[in-house]
């Protein structure tokens, strides 16, 4: 088990508003399923951690890493490979 900083931690609710810009639709009632230990639930359930150079999204059953992402002027680096999966809904 990783050693997380509990300070720094929040849910994945405090991305909304940097993955509503990249996705445009509401992003932390997507389904997520943990790479490693096939944990499914919702973005918002995730651990965040946003006090880092970029963004860090953490399973809460075994804490390892679920999404990546950072943030240029120009572009959005996101990076999924925690993920067995990420159902992102459709614009409706």
């Amino acid at each position: 088990m990783v050693d997380q900083d509990e300070s720094f931690m929040l849910d994945g609710n405090a991305m909304a508003g940097v993955l509503h810009e990249l996705f445009e639709v509401e992003m932390t009632v997507a389904d997520v399923e943990c790479a490693t230990c096939g944990r499914h639930g919702e973005v918002g359930s995730l651990w965040a951690f946003i006090e880092t150079p970029g963004y860090v999204l953490r399973c809460p059953a075994c804490q390892s890493v679920v999404l990546r992402m950072s943030v240029t002027p120009g572009e959005y680096y996101l990076d999924a490979r925690g993920a067995v999966y990420l159902c992102v809904p459709r614009k409706v």
